[in-house]
């Protein structure tokens, strides 16, 4: 039985703030085009080590015969790779010429076999970046795979103009050995970045990446966005952290729609399959709206950990591996013992002036319509958002090193998450900032909420910090562990107790 607590939050403290897979890689199309054009370079005189010259990657005007065969000592593979760029990727929609689909353009014959010259070189050429560019090597990897992509976008478009998206479904079936679902995904999606012209640009120059290209893509079947916008902060951040700016992007774009509209809109879209794997295993992949989504997270996050509790700390299971015996245990009613409530935070303010509640919302920020909070309401636990009065105090100094429940309720309405990477509140832990055994209070401003990765990892092992950014947020500070090889330094000894996980969300620890 998930419990509700329903949190009025008009004074309540400063909130601070709050993935898909990946499409498909790339090179800029006129890489691919490159030889088409007239005289060029023959056989291997070009590169040594593998690189490919700039003029071989920028083939838009010269032909490249027999690319990458050889190469020329002390041409930069890094140059090379990195040339083209935007003046070098046509809009999407546009006839993909190195197949020589061009509009009524005979085909040339040696054209594919140009292009897997100019791959093998460009292959050849990355690899020859070792050593202390190895990130550097990454950093093209990641630019190739964005244009590739891009192509493979363009082709698989332009097959479904030209055949039929059935047609096109089961050529990137055949051609590229995808399952049909796969097949079907990338052919939709290829339709839809035809049509989003900014976003087909920035993947074709390599600014953003394929994942990225897909979550705005996705977003915008749904919701009205700003493409702009969207890819200022895709070609910065990664895709977890992205993923969370697009969702307040839409958050804010739909802000003015009713919001049983809306959460009507998400709930269409729900879906739940169970497909057998190669091995016998099972895979479950689910789609719920926000609001039933947030029930399972809370249910399924507090049967985890109890099941920790009653774990050999000497044989624990992995997060993932916990998690998928939390949901058999909740699925199929199975283990010892009765099911325990869990406690479901809900937000809103009240209103003074009406004497009522209004803008009810997730902890994560999701709008909850006025039917939806009736109905939760009913067996809600009433919480008011001053903490500070008797029996429920937000600065409990030195007194107790633990965070206390109203306490935990509090961070979660004001961090609702990890302050480091956005994990959700029911999976998080409440951190001293100023550590507990360097004389740090257990203080609602000396506390924040930490996933297990960012707590232990990021903070204790990595000496990571939190400060308050100049929009009063607080955030980690990560540090760079140093690469060369030395001994590990002991982990720091948390300052929290081992159980491990936010009580919001969860059964509150009495």
């Amino acid at each position: 039985m998930t419990d509700l607590t329903l949190f009025t939050a008009g004074t309540a403290p400063q909130a601070c703030g709050d993935s898909a897979e990946g499409a498909d890689g790339a090179t800029s199309d006129t890489t691919l085009r490159a030889g088409s054009a007239g005289g060029g370079y023959e056989g291997g005189g070009q590169a040594a080590d593998g690189a490919t010259s700039g003029a071989a990657l920028r083939a838009g005007s010269t032909a490249v015969t027999g690319a990458g065969a050889g190469a020329a000592s002390g041409a930069d593979p890094a140059a090379a790779t990195r040339t083209g760029g935007r003046d070098g990727a046509r809009p999407a929609g546009e006839a993909n010429q190195a197949s020589g689909a061009g509009a009524g353009a005979p085909a040339d014959s040696g054209a594919a076999a140009r292009a897997v010259g100019l791959l093998d070189a460009l292959v050849a050429a990355l690899r020859s970046l070792g050593g202390d560019r190895l990130e550097e090597r990454l950093g093209l990897v990641g630019t190739c795979e964005a244009r590739l992509a891009s192509v493979r976008s363009q082709t698989v478009a332009e097959l479904a103009r030209r055949d039929g998206e059935a047609r096109a479904a089961e050529a990137v079936r055949e051609k590229l050995r995808q399952s049909r679902g796969a097949a079907k995904r990338d052919v939709k999606l290829a339709g839809r970045l035809s049509d989003m012209a900014e976003t087909a640009e920035a993947l074709a120059d390599g600014s953003i990446t394929p994942q990225h290209a897909r979550m705005i893509a996705e977003a915008a079947e749904h919701a009205p966005v700003e493409e702009a916008e969207l890819l200022a902060a895709a070609a910065d951040e990664p895709a977890d952290t992205f993923a969370r700016t697009l969702r307040r992007h839409v958050d804010e774009r739909t802000a003015g729609e009713d919001p049983a509209e809306v959460r009507r809109r998400q709930r269409a879209r729900r879906e739940v399959s169970l497909s057998r794997q190669p091995d016998g295993t099972y895979k479950l992949f689910g789609l719920f709206d926000p609001l039933v989504g947030t029930r399972i997270e809370t249910a399924l996050a507090a049967e985890a950990r109890r099941l920790r509790r009653s774990e050999d700390p000497k044989d624990r299971a992995t997060p993932a591996q916990r998690a998928a015996d939390a949901l058999e245990r909740l699925v199929t009613r199975s283990g010892p013992g009765k099911t325990q409530s869990t406690t479901l935070l809900v937000i809103a303010d009240y209103d003074m002036v009406a004497g009522r509640l209004a803008g009810a919302r997730l902890v994560d920020g999701t709008p909850l319509s006025t039917d939806e909070l009736v109905r939760l309401a009913i067996d809600a636990k009433i919480l008011p958002a001053l903490f500070d009065t008797a029996g429920q105090p937000l600065w409990l100094g030195r007194e107790q090193r633990d965070a206390s429940a109203a306490q935990r309720i509090a961070l979660a309405a004001r961090d609702r998450g990890c302050v480091g990477c956005g994990t959700a509140n029911s999976y998080c832990q409440p951190h001293h900032i100023e550590f507990w055994e360097n004389g740090g209070p257990t203080d609602i401003d000396n506390l924040c909420l930490l996933c297990n990765h960012c707590h232990h990892i990021e903070i204790h092992e990595h000496g990571g910090d939190i400060a308050r950014g100049p929009d009063s947020k607080l955030a980690l500070h990560r540090r760079r562990p140093d690469p060369a090889p030395t001994k590990r330094a002991p982990r720091r000894r948390s300052t929290h107790a081992a159980n491990g996980t936010s009580q919001v969300n969860q059964p509150l620890r009495r």
